[in-house]
């Protein structure tokens, strides 16, 4: 989704928020200069190396290059706050033995223009090649690319440019090596996010937050919203938020300032009378800026955090005073701006940033993929499918048997193929209807249906065109040089009608989506347990998890709910999420004022299921129906580094969830935070309780289940019986008696009645 655009939407629909720009005592001294200061000796910093390998840059794997005239293409920003001085490309690359030398070479271009050409020699066929290529730092953008394109000829003579020997490999392992330098910006409120956050830079997010060691769980709540904010920014890349207290990092960073709490290198700050944002320069590096959020108290801490939240594209200026933060209109569950609407048929162009996305070239072009986040908990349990209309465009073949195919794949598993025709018939079946020429590019519409099994709470469509070429003679080649074809933006996906239901805990569903948390993108529903005297690196995990709910719902967290009591009045109809380590949770078991899950120190402790057990209770947890015994216990005295995630019904409500994030040392925790950003380890997350020791990961289903969601009665109970074939047939089966009583009796009434009418008549 146009997480960006989404965010500014709803802001304007759902808030009153004005600010403005404010100068006099409070404003830091500035220099009056332009955004990006010019690039003179004094205000660029020392050259700093950094490299860029291709695994970061999006792929697990080597890069393929198949097809003469074929492209691979690679893609990084350039930040704003820094200036390339100088740029190389190192790269692996394999080519096919069969390739000619001299007549076939590889291209790479930066941006269009060309770098330079790497030509293959006699002897360099079938090995790998290591290439160094300087780039010039002319040429480089915000958003940069990367393509290389492979001549290929197998014959001197004639060649088939779509010969299957015809191809190259590039390691991932290859990187873009950059001398950079940074350079002073102006501190000026229009930047944001950048360059706290910049969306140029791929990498993960690490932006530092700073407060006074006096502060309080309201300011600690205005600094979980930013990081959310910050997250539903950040996407896929990741984020993570080191807290630190009175300390002055070396990065950008968020400070957040109350007159009654100051950091240490601000205590000289001048009180403010009012929520106000403020950008300034490092005290001690002028490359490096700090953002103070600033209030009075907490509360206006909170007020400044949600004015940035939603109102950024406002802002102006070194300084801007927060007047009013007003919540119109209440969200409603599950309108995150990054998942798929369920109420109405979603285009394909509401799923790209730019239409240029649905439109592909080449001999063989690559694959068009959009990409999809569901709610977790949609319910697809024997549905005939998902419903997608689709319409596309291609350059005619030949022949409409010349073997050209549109691919449909979800998460990288075929679904159907579609023939390419020079009719624009996208297929045989019948449910294919027969498009119209349209400026010599031929139209196909067809409607599909996605299994349903196919579709889980993250997912990728992809539509890969291929182009047969259909040769005549021994030379002879009738396809043209390149090939487009294009997914209309109008072609429809439809998860309308699908009701919500889920069986709960579910660790999963936890950790793909942060479920069920994330229901509700502004968290209105969650609230937040620290222990009475938190640790800073429980606060810590607190502030990645808000970052990491941002990133699954494109949305801040404005309405989370932070505290360190047991209150069954604030915890009722909500869902919990428990933050702790095993020193502050005393309690191994909880009654009706307090809930603790506690590891003993040294000793972790966990019931493991029994061969076709699937639902039993962890001991010091109360859950609801019976209580089976263990069929293994385990203790193990260890030491190094342990943490756990566990699930279970919340005991203040009934379907609502309560889930626990513990470490047997406040360190630990932050295995739980690399565990939550690494797919590798999430993957391996399930179930109700999970468990991190070091680079492991192990999940278990233990305890009680109950269920989230509604379901029709009739789907309800089939659902539910669906796995007890014996008890239905056997219900089945005594329906089938007691209708067959029903009716004979019924039926022996009617006849006495008969007989007795006609011993009256007689």
């Amino acid at each position: 989704m146009k997480i960006k655009q989404k965010i500014q939407t709803m802001s304007a629909l759902m808030l009153g928020l004005s600010a403005s720009a404010l100068a006099g005592a409070q404003t830091a001294p500035e220099v009056t200069e332009p955004l990006r200061a010019p690039l003179a000796s004094d205000t660029l910093s020392a050259v700093i190396q950094r490299e860029l390998p291709f695994s970061q840059l999006g792929f697990q794997g080597s890069v393929g290059i198949q097809g003469s005239e074929a492209s691979a293409y690679i893609g990084f920003g350039s930040r704003l706050d820094e200036v390339i001085a100088q740029a190389s490309l190192n790269f692996d690359v394999t080519p096919s033995p069969a390739l000619l030398a001299l007549v076939s070479h590889i291209k790479i271009y930066l941006n269009n223009e060309l770098m330079g050409v790497v030509a293959i020699t006699d002897g360099q066929q079938g090995k790998k090649m290591n290439i160094s290529m300087p780039l010039d730092p002319r040429y480089f953008s915000n958003y940069n690319q990367i393509r290389f394109e492979l001549i290929g000829n197998t014959h001197k003579t004639c060649s088939n440019p779509n010969d299957a020997s015809i191809w190259a490999e590039i390691s991932q392992s290859s990187h873009v090596a950059l001398q950079v330098q940074k350079t002073q910006l102006q501190s000026d409120l229009s930047l944001l996010p950048a360059p706290f956050f910049d969306p140029r830079d791929f990498g993960r997010v690490n932006l530092p937050f700073v407060m006074g060691d006096g502060y309080d769980l309201a300011a600690m709540k205005a600094a979980g919203v930013l990081a959310s904010h910050f997250g539903a920014l950040s996407q896929w890349r990741g984020a993570q938020f080191p807290l630190s207290f009175d300390h002055l990092p070396e990065r950008h960073a968020v400070v957040f300032v109350t007159n009654e709490n100051k950091p240490d290198f601000l205590r000289d700050f001048p009180d403010t009378d009012g929520p106000r944002l403020q950008m300034i320069t490092h005290p001690t590096n002028p490359y490096v800026k700090l953002l103070l959020v600033i209030g009075r108290d907490s509360a206006d801490l909170n007020t400044a955090v949600q004015g940035l939240a939603l109102g950024t594209q406002l802002f102006t200026g070194p300084m801007a005073k927060i007047n009013a933060v007003k919540q119109i209109k209440p969200r409603v569950p599950y309108d995150a701006p990054n998942w798929i609407e369920t109420s109405r048929p979603i285009a394909f162009s509401e799923l790209v940033e730019q239409r240029s996305q649905l439109q592909v070239e080449g001999r063989t072009p690559p694959p068009i993929r959009l990409n999809l986040n569901l709610a977790p908990d949609l319910f697809t349990w024997q549905s005939r499918g998902i419903p997608m209309d689709l319409s596309y465009r291609y350059s005619p073949p030949m022949t409409d048997n010349s073997g050209s195919r549109l691919s449909l794949k979800i998460n990288d598993e075929f679904i159907e193929a579609f023939n390419l025709t020079t009719k624009g018939q996208g297929g045989e079946s019948t449910r294919i209807r027969v498009p119209l020429l349209d400026d010599g590019m031929l139209n196909g519409h067809d409607r599909v249906r996605i299994p349903a099994f196919k579709v889980g709470s993250k997912n990728n469509i992809a539509f890969e065109f291929g182009f047969a070429s259909v040769t005549e003679g021994n030379c002879q080649v009738t396809q043209p040089s390149k090939q487009y074809a294009v997914i209309d933006g109008s072609s429809t996906i439809d998860f309308s009608g699908f009701p919500h239901y889920i069986e709960m805990p579910n660790l999963r569903a936890f950790a793909t989506s942060g479920f069920p948390f994330t229901r509700m993108a502004d968290l209105s529903e969650t609230v937040v347990v620290v222990p009475k005297s938190p640790s800073r690196d429980a606060l810590q995990s607190f502030l990645n998890l808000m970052g990491r709910f941002g990133a699954d719902t494109g949305y801040p967290g404005l309405n989370v709910t932070l505290t360190n009591q047991w209150d069954p009045q604030h915890l009722k109809d909500k869902d919990i999420l428990s933050i702790g380590v095993v020193p502050e949770l005393q309690q191994a078991a909880f009654d009706t004022d307090q809930v603790n899950l506690v590891m003993q120190a040294g000793q972790r402790q966990i019931r493991l299921p029994g061969r076709n057990e699937t639902a039993q209770s962890k001991e010091g947890v109360a859950t609801s129906g019976q209580h089976r015994d263990a069929a293994d216990w385990v203790s193990v005295e260890a030491g190094g580094a342990f943490a756990a995630i566990t699930g279970l019904e919340s005991p203040f409500t009934k379907k609502r969830s309560l889930v626990t994030v513990m470490a047997a040392d406040p360190q630990a925790l932050s295995l739980v935070d690399q565990a939550l950003t690494d797919a590798g380890k999430v993957e391996f997350m399930s179930g109700s309780v999970v468990t991190l020791r070091n680079q492991e990961v192990a999940s278990y289903q233990v305890g009680s289940r109950y269920y989230v969601g509604k379901l029709p009665v009739w789907q309800l109970v089939w659902y539910h019986f669906s796995n007890h074939p014996v008890l239905v047939a056997s219900l089945a089966a005594l329906l089938v008696v007691i209708v067959t009583i029903f009716l004979w009796r019924v039926l022996r009434r009617i006849a006495a009645k008969r007989l007795s009418k006609g011993e009256d008549e007689a």
